[in-house]
C-alpha cells in the first residue's frame, strides 16, 4: 500500500519523500513552485507531473493502491494572498474539495493536512494551543481554516476515516547531505533564502516592521527545522494506523525567537556579515506567534532535534551545494 504526496516536490514535501521509509511513494506535483532534481534526490520515489484535480486523482487512485494521502499542495503566501484572494481559494480549497472526494470514492481512509499557525490569527495570547478559536486575517489563512473544517465535517461524517491536521510553525533548515533547500521558483518569500542570499552578495536584507510591541521591535516566530517537521508527518502515519476521528496538531520549537535574533544567530553560526535595513510591516503579519506543542510530544512521542544554529548552518550548506 502507498503513500501519496501532494506537491511533494516542494520544500517540505521534498524533505518528507527523502525521510520516507519505505519504496511504496507516490508524489504529484505540477511543478509550479519547484525546480528540484526529483530524479537525482529521490530516485525511489514514483513521480506524477500533473495539476491536483478530480480527473488525476481518480486516475491515480485507480491505477495504485493508496493507503495513506500527505495533502501539501496550494499556494502559501500570505501577502499575495491578501492581493489575489480569488485565485487563493480556487487553488487551495477547491483542490482540498477534489481530494476528499476522490478519497471517498476509492475509500482511502487516512489524510494529513498541511495546515499553518496563521490560522490564529493575532488574537491570542502565545504560546498558542490547538483548543483557541481560529481568526485569519488574510486569505491564506483563510483557505487553511476552511480546509480543516472541511476535514473534521468529513471526519464526523465517515468513522473509518481519520486524519492529523499539522498547523506548522516557520520551517527552515535543510538535509544534511545538502541535496534538499528552499529554493522556489520565482522570488524567495521565506526568510532564509532571502537572508542567505543577502549574507553573501552584501545586498541588504529588508525586515517589514520596527516597531511591533516585542522586544526589539520585530516579529516574533517560532521556527522548526524542516527535519523535525518532516519527521512529525512519518509518527503521524504510524499514529493513524491505531487512531480513528481528527486530531489537530501544532508542530514547533514550542519558544519564540525575534527576526533580528535569527538574523544574529545566522550572522554567527555562519560567520557572515548580513546588512538589513527596516522597511514598513507587510499586510497580515502578526506579532507575536510561536507554538505550545506538548499535545504533539505526547501523541506522536515526538520532541525537536535541532537547534537554532543547526537550522542556519544546514540552511547555507544546502545553498552553497546547490549554487
Amino acid at each position: 500500500m502507498a503513500t501519496l504526496i501532494t506537491g511533494g516536490l516542494g520544500y517540505i514535501g521534498s524533505h518528507i519523500s527523502k525521510i520516507y521509509p519505505n519504496k511504496d511513494l507516490l508524489i504529484l506535483d505540477n511543478l509550479s513552485n519547484s525546480k528540484l532534481n526529483y530524479k537525482k534526490v529521490l530516485p525511489k520515489a514514483r513521480v506524477i507531473i500533473d495539476d491536483l484535480n478530480l480527473k488525476t486523482l481518480n486516475k491515480i487512485f485507480k491505477e495504485y493502491k493508496v493507503e495513506n494521502v500527505i495533502h501539501m499542495a496550494g499556494f502559501k503566501s500570505v501577502s499575495e494572498s491578501v492581493k489575489y484572494p480569488i485565485q487563493y481559494y480556487r487553488n487551495n480549497v477547491n483542490t482540498s474539495l477534489d481530494l476528499l472526494e476522490s478519497m471517498e470514492k476509492f475509500k482511502i481512509k487516512k489524510l494529513i493536512f498541511s495546515s499553518s499557525a496563521t490560522v490564529y490569527g493575532n488574537n491570542h495570547y502565545c504560546p498558542l494551543k490547538e483548543d483557541l478559536t481560529t481568526n485569519a486575517i488574510n486569505t491564506y489563512a483563510e483557505t487553511k481554516i476552511i480546509i480543516e473544517k472541511m476535514i473534521s465535517d468529513y471526519c464526523k461524517s465517515n468513522k473509518k476515516f481519520s486524519s492529523i491536521i499539522l498547523r506548522y510553525f516557520n520551517p527552515i533548515g535543510a538535509d544534511k547531505s545538502g541535496d534538499l533547500l528552499d529554493n522556489p521558483l520565482g522570488e524567495p518569500l521565506n526568510l532564509m533564502p532571502i537572508l542567505i542570499k543577502s549574507a553573501l552578495t552584501g545586498k541588504k536584507l529588508n525586515i517589514f516592521g520596527k516597531d511591533y510591541k516585542t522586544k526589539d521591535g520585530t516579529c516574533i516566530r517560532d521556527y522548526i527545522h524542516v527535519l523535525d517537521l518532516a519527521e512529525c508527518h512519518i509518527l503521524s502515519i504510524k499514529y493513524l494506523k491505531k487512531f480513528k476521528g481528527c486530531k489537530i496538531l501544532n508542530v514547533g520549537m514550542g519558544k519564540g525567537i525575534s527576526v533580528l535574533d535569527i538574523i544574529r544567530i545566522f550572522s554567527k553560526a555562519n560567520n557572515l556579515k548580513v546588512n538589513y535595513k527596516f522597511v514598513r510591516r507587510r499586510p497580515g503579519d502578526v506579532p507575536i506567534s510561536f507554538a505550545s506543542n506538548q499535545k504533539i510530544k505526547k501523541l506522536l512521542k515526538w520532541k525537536p532535534r535541532y537547534t537554532y544554529e543547526d537550522m542556519c548552518i544546514d540552511s547555507l550548506r544546502a545553498y552553497l551545494r546547490n549554487n
